[in-house]
């Protein structure tokens, strides 16, 4: 009698719009790959069609929200109403799954978990012809996007429990959390910021724009620097945007209260350094912060899910909300002063979203054999 465990093959599948859907489901297949039964496969979906398509898409996305997020605000709202964007939704998830056929036949999973909409809703429709698959749906915001609800999803993870009303869906919720990597549990802040060489008398401010770049770090460095606050020392870090790592390097090279850095491996450790960070809302990133402790300034939030983040986090995790410079300013003052010992943070108690979805999954598909 054969006794061998089934080994089951779960496949991530996330989308690469913005780095925060990729990275979620990397901090999964972290714990994943550590059960001896699994087999893990991290899926693209822009690996469905040409390269050159999806290289065009990426632009064409990061130019709206760099130059119209006027315009990226009306597309999320039209999709967001009832009705409203749902049939493209349907064509584009329909005519991504049969691009998707052959690598998914291949792959043949037993669960997937889809860490973006547009993978979950392609995924809902593959089901159709192979009912035994089991699929999650990880919702990488501190909001609801009406493109995430779609029959077929077994389960939604979601960022927090009082955002269960946005689902109007049969399906399983859980509010395990947004899945943040391991690096950012398992940091030494003093012997890292000894590391770093950063004093304890500092107030070290982390100035973050994601892999993009996208905030405007030379203004906001140059009116900080202005204000001369004392003991704050700015680390700001320009990600892939080489031309504002010039910049800034051309105006605050030779100012020992700016240190200036492009793409970091490292961040999980400076995170856990800093004192404050000032950043966009996005999902994700928004779920390290949490998870670091730190004091957390969002600087203008795009229109979309980071205005949704933002207001959810200002409302139930107190964190400030910067719509111009003065505000961040204040902000920035207000916390250098100590004054944000005064207010009483709500602890974030779901630093552990990875590993809780992990043994969920196991879980099902273990109860189905």
């Amino acid at each position: 009698m054969n006794t061998q465990k089934k080994k089951y093959t779960i496949l991530l599948l996330s989308a690469p719009i913005g780095s925060g859907h990729k990275l979620a489901a990397e901090a999964i297949e972290e714990v994943l790959r550590q059960q001896a039964d699994v087999e893990v496969i991290h899926g693209n979906i822009f690996d469905f069609f040409p390269s050159f398509l999806g290289t065009a898409f990426l632009h064409s996305y990061l130019w709206i929200l760099d130059k119209c997020p006027w315009l990226y605000e009306l597309a999320y709202k039209w999709g967001d109403k009832q009705g409203g964007s749902l049939w493209l939704r349907s064509l584009l998830n329909r005519c991504l799954a049969k691009l998707g056929g052959s690598f998914l036949n291949k792959v043949q999973p037993d669960a997937v978990i889809a860490t973006h909409a547009t993978p979950a809703g392609i995924m809902c429709y593959y089901k159709e012809r192979h009912p035994q698959l089991w699929l999650g749906a990880v919702v990488t915001d501190f909001t609801v996007h009406r493109w995430w609800l779609c029959e077929g999803v077994d389960t939604y993870f979601i960022a927090d429990e009082r955002l269960q009303s946005k689902l109007t869906v049969t399906a399983d919720v859980q509010a395990f959390g947004i899945p943040v990597r391991q690096e950012f549990l398992e940091q030494d802040r003093e012997k890292n910021r000894c590391q770093y060489g950063w004093r304890p008398n500092e107030k070290i401010c982390l100035l973050m724009g994601g892999g993009e770049g996208l905030l405007p770090m030379e203004s906001i460095v140059q009116f900080l620097v202005q204000e001369k606050i004392p003991q704050l020392k700015i680390i700001a870090i320009t990600g892939r945007n080489t031309k504002m790592a010039a910049a800034l390097h051309k105006n605050f090279a030779r100012n020992n209260n700016v240190e200036i850095y492009g793409f970091r491996n490292d961040v999980p450790a400076m995170m856990s350094s800093a004192d404050m960070v000032i950043t966009k809302a996005g999902g994700l990133t928004s779920a390290e912060v949490l998870a670091s402790h730190m004091d957390f300034i969002i600087y203008k939030p795009l229109p979309g899910q980071e205005e949704g983040n933002a207001n959810f986090l200002k409302h139930f995790y107190h964190v400030q909300v910067a719509k111009d410079i003065p505000s961040l300013i204040e902000a920035v003052k207000s916390l250098c002063g100590g004054d944000s010992s005064k207010i009483a943070k709500p602890a974030y108690e779901k630093a552990d979203a990875a590993e809780k979805i992990c043994e969920y999954v196991i879980e099902k598909l273990n109860s189905k054999k």
